[in-house]
């Protein structure tokens, strides 16, 4: 049990494999994957049943945020 967490889901690549780590009203739950885009779409099932927001894919990097108008 994780109680003082909030509901998440997250992707991790460790040591070849993909972890998806869910964290589902305090109960902690994870599952292994061989393949990236599996790890990926396990991650944005669970995401879409708890409700939570879409996350870009682990391990593509996020650029900067752009501040004023994009020309």
């Amino acid at each position: 049990m994780v109680t003082s967490e909030p509901d998440s889901v997250r992707v991790k690549a460790v040591n070849g494999q993909w972890i998806v780590r869910v964290v589902d009203g305090g109960r902690l739950t994870q599952q292994v994957f061989d393949i990236q885009a599996q790890a990926e779409i396990f991650a944005e099932e669970e995401r879409l049943r708890l409700g939570l927001p879409g996350e870009p894919p682990a391990g593509e990097p996020v650029g900067p945020l752009r501040r004023g108008r994009v020309p």
